[in-house]
């Protein structure tokens, strides 16, 4: 996972590239505390260069989501591509998350 990070007023934004897999786990927990360290009330997960994401990234973005809720912040996924694309709506993960294409 590579990831890099922007804070725009109250939106944190995070272009994650590479991988979404389950040896990013600890990596995306930071990410996570850093989002909660911003005082963000938006996260917006770009998600336009992730070439794959295996089902513990799946539940990474699902953590992410109820951390948001927990925190106070809203989570936004942003452009998906070919298989991690499809990956989200095999999950059905549109019907839980907002997912801008």
């Amino acid at each position: 996972m590579k990831v890099e990070t922007q804070v725009n007023g109250t939106v944190f934004q995070a272009r994650i590239s590479d991988r979404l897999a389950f040896s990013d786990h600890a990596a995306f927990r930071s990410l996570l505390k850093e989002i909660d360290q911003t005082g963000a009330k938006d996260c917006v997960l770009d998600l336009s260069q992730l070439a794959m994401i295996d089902s513990s990234g799946l539940g990474m973005l699902m953590i992410a989501f109820q951390e948001g809720k927990k925190n106070g912040w809203s989570l936004t996924i942003r452009s998906p591509q070919g298989h991690v694309e499809s990956l989200l709506k095999l999950a059905k993960f549109d019907k839980i998350l907002t997912i801008q294409s």
